[in-house]
């Protein structure tokens, strides 16, 4: 169970399926999201909107990812 508190109100529910994502951010300081959803990759970009409220605009399906040790 899991249970989102909001400023005026509380939502609980289920979790259905575990979704992994990563933070990206380009040399430009271009920011992404790429969210592993059953075994598929997709990529959104991110935009601050008004605030501090984040916008996800879907690019495509990611078809390979490259990952360099640090």
């Amino acid at each position: 169970m899991v249970t989102l508190y909001l400023p005026d109100k509380e939502i609980e529910c289920a979790e259905v399926r575990p979704v992994k994502f990563k933070m990206l951010i380009t040399e430009n300081g271009h920011e992404y999201l790429l969210l592993y959803d059953w075994g598929q990759q997709h990529l959104y970009a991110v935009k601050r909107g008004e605030g501090e409220q984040l916008e996800f605009t879907y690019i495509d399906k990611t078809i390979r990812v490259e990952e360099e040790l640090q």
